[in-house]
């Protein structure tokens, strides 16, 4: 389970990388992109809180879920924030995806020591 969750994450920082390549690049921004990019980061963060409410204690998966908790709260801002078709702020979008990828990074190391 584990390894779909890191595989999920990952497709969601992938999709996370185009959109901001697609903001400072076009200087736009994609809806249907963020909505998937959410989506799958919210199905992995589902199955990342059933994995610590039903296994043994692991603290790297809790401290990825409080970081992706963080990441979670910060995509939030930047939707509410959102103007159409003009990418969001470049320092908000930086702190999610610090958050994120640490998050990520954590799992990972939590998943190598399995």
């Amino acid at each position: 389970m584990l390894l779909t969750i890191l595989f999920l994450f990952t497709f969601a920082v992938v999709i996370g990388l185009f959109m901001v390549v697609l903001g400072l690049r076009y200087r736009r921004s994609s809806l249907p992109l963020a909505l998937s990019h959410a989506a799958l980061a919210l199905i992995a963060l589902g199955l990342l809180f059933n994995q610590i409410f039903t296994q043994a204690i692991n603290k790297f998966n809790n401290a990825a879920a409080l970081l992706m908790v963080l990441a979670l709260i910060g995509g939030l801002m930047l939707f509410a924030l959102r103007e159409k078709n003009k990418p969001p702020a470049m320092i908000l979008v930086t702190i999610h995806a610090a958050m994120g990828l640490g998050g990520l990074l954590v799992l990972f190391l939590g998943f190598q020591d399995v």
